[in-house]
């Protein structure tokens, strides 16, 4: 049995070891507290299954803009873009995936649930 928080503390002693950037670290080990803070606290890992991940998924397509920001005290209207909703779902499944590879887990309940895409931007070229 392991619980989301020592995962997520051997996920954090691994990527440092590994040389990733401090910033994908945070960015990972914080998209997961969101996560955790959504299915109620500190779950057991093995019993986290991809309705779990596509309700939070849905979760965050209702969630305001700047939640909990540190410097934007006022409240937003506008909900998270699909863009954010995407960074959040990559961080989880990288997350997930480097569970998979150090044999914490056997399987991933990522691998049956798809990331909703954000719409690609067009770029217009102005010919002079």
């Amino acid at each position: 049995m392991t619980r989301l928080s020592d995962a997520l503390t051997a996920y954090r002693i691994c990527a440092q070891a590994e040389g990733k950037s401090p910033r994908t670290i945070q960015w990972i080990t914080s998209s997961i507290r969101y996560f955790a803070e959504f299915l109620g606290g500190d779950q057991d890992i093995s019993t986290i299954t991809a309705n779990d991940l596509r309700r939070f998924i849905i979760a965050l397509q209702g969630a305001k803009k700047y939640r909990n920001h540190p410097y934007i005290n006022r409240p937003q209207q506008a909900k998270l873009s699909a863009q954010s909703i995407e960074t959040y779902c990559r961080a989880v499944r990288a997350f997930f995936s480097w569970m998979l590879r150090e044999e914490i887990l056997i399987s991933s309940p990522f691998s049956r649930v798809k990331i909703p895409a954000s719409p690609r931007k067009v770029i217009a070229i102005h010919l002079f």
